[in-house]
């Protein structure tokens, strides 16, 4: 599948456009329906060649058209042959499929909305001037140095690899930065997270540093911790658990069994390869005065919501109310985004779950793993784990990509698109570029959370990274789920 891209100019309404085209690219995969609109797409009508489509997006009435996409002659869905459709979302969310053309326009921005709440427009040129974080021409990548070894936690046990998965980090009192992470016991690799994932704390000097374990949290089971600040300096721990025992159900370091390297094996579990996947454990609410606890009783999320794991993450604000994003799991189109809200961060019996979905128009696998924050100028922000694109719909665990998404409310979401990683690479994973000039493929790349500072700027991405060579998560016994928790730095300046 060849991809190529150019760049056309036209004249629309006295205002120099580009166009930036992607052969064999689509906007609208599992989304689009022949003749039809969506919430965000809207057809455009049949044409011959896709300067057609391209010109009817232009002209589009009373819609701004960021992006159009043009089945061409020979698609496999001969419904949507010739067929044209735009997208009046700004999302960049590209997926590599034949017979397709995508064209992005270069709009000029309007306001801070068209440059993502990440910059601010320049009315007068009608660009976009990017916070350092950002890049792009509406601000929506995120500007990621080349990542440094050994930066994140990436746990070793008597000379043995432990896998975790993901972590939140924040400054202590005591000037350390403190990580809560998930991690897998008895050697095991994130395949077997349902079965033996732990929260730990560990800790380091610098943000970007290496972090060394300091203390379990939660026993198994217990997993994705999300901590955020409370009004009056509280650690606020979210998460997903019920706690059982201290050790997993899978032992992956049996002696002449098991590889004992922080993967699963084939006969680590005690039911072989394919053990029920628990995630349907309830999400619950824990605070604390210091990083090193003690948490207060856990306060369980939305008693009466049973489904998948929810992901929940939050945001508290100052006067104490809480906005966050859950997620539930659809068999047919994954995860799936909402709002919830409560009047009292500390009082889990106020919060309410919203069942408006945010992103309706992103195709399977959809997105999961929020991370909110407030920026600077007081808008929202959530980072996740981008699930729509290549052969999603089948193997959404390795698009190892990340999304961004901005409200200037917490309740109405635009989602920007593709915040890091390459949409476009059939390889799969994510190729890491390290400041030595080394390069290593990660083929899982999930769980997003970000280090701010005072203001609420980001400063480093902290990510899940899984570096076996495992390709079907949902079945454990390959050894290749041998994963660990890295942290790369965003450009300040």
């Amino acid at each position: 599948m060849a991809l190529a891209s150019t760049v056309a100019m036209l004249v629309v309404a006295a205002v120099a456009v580009d166009v930036k085209r992607y052969e064999s690219a689509s906007q609208v995969t599992n989304v689009a329906h022949s003749g039809g609109n969506t919430t965000t797409t809207r057809f455009l009508g049949t044409f011959d060649a896709v300067e057609g489509c391209e010109k009817a997006c232009l002209a589009l009435d009373g819609e701004r058209c960021w992006s159009y996409t043009f089945y061409t002659k020979g698609h496999p869905d001969g419904d949507l042959s010739s067929q044209c459709f735009g997208l009046v979302a700004p999302r960049f969310t590209p997926t590599p499929e034949n017979f397709t053309v995508t064209g992005v326009v270069q709009w000029p921005c309007r306001g801070d909305g068209d440059c993502s709440l990440n910059g601010a427009c320049q009315e007068d040129s009608g660009s976009c001037l990017c916070d350092p974080a950002w890049s792009g021409h509406r601000c929506e990548t995120l500007n990621l140095e080349p990542a440094v070894h050994g930066a994140g936690y990436r746990g070793v046990d008597g000379g043995h690899n432990t896998s975790s998965w993901g972590g939140a980090v924040l400054q202590g009192e005591d000037g350390l930065y403190h990580m809560w992470a998930a991690e897998m016991t008895e050697h095991c690799g994130i395949g077997a997270w349902s079965q033996n994932s732990r929260i730990i704390r560990a800790t380091a000097t610098t943000p970007g540093g290496e972090y060394t374990r300091a203390q379990v949290v939660y026993d198994v089971f217990s997993h994705e911790p999300e901590v955020v600040r409370g009004p009056d300096g509280e650690y606020v721990m979210f998460y997903t658990a019920d706690i059982r025992s201290k050790h997993g159900d899978c032992d992956c370091c049996q002696p002449g069994v098991s590889q004992c390297d922080g993967s699963t094996g084939p006969k680590d579990c005690p039911q072989g390869a394919n053990l029920t996947l628990r995630n349907d454990d309830a999400s619950w609410m824990s605070y604390a005065l210091r990083p090193e606890g003690p948490w207060s009783e856990p306060q369980q999320l939305f008693p009466g919501y049973h489904g998948s794991d929810t992901n929940f993450a939050p945001v508290i604000l100052p006067n104490g109310t809480i906005l966050g994003i859950w997620r539930d799991w659809d068999q047919d189109l994954g995860s799936r985004c909402f709002v919830a809200v409560g009047d009292y961060w500390n009082d889990t019996t106020t919060y309410t779950q919203y069942h408006k979905e945010l992103f309706p128009d992103l195709g399977a696998a959809g997105t999961e793993d929020p991370f909110l924050w407030v920026d600077p100028r007081g808008n929202f922000h959530a980072i996740f784990h981008h699930m729509y694109g290549y052969g999603s719909e089948d193997e959404w665990w390795l698009l190892a990509l990340g999304g961004h998404a901005f409200s200037e409310n917490g309740m109405d979401w635009t989602y920007s698109g593709v915040a890091w990683g390459d949409p476009f690479d059939l390889e799969r994973g994510d190729l890491v570029h390290y400041r030595d000039g080394e390069t290593f493929r990660m083929t899982r790349r999930e769980r997003p959370h970000l280090v701010l500072d005072s203001k609420g700027n980001p400063t480093h991405l902290i990510n899940a990274a899984q570096y076996g060579t495992g390709k079907i998560p949902t079945e454990v016994g390959d050894n290749g789920d041998a994963s660990f928790t890295m942290i790369q730095k965003i450009v300040q300046k």
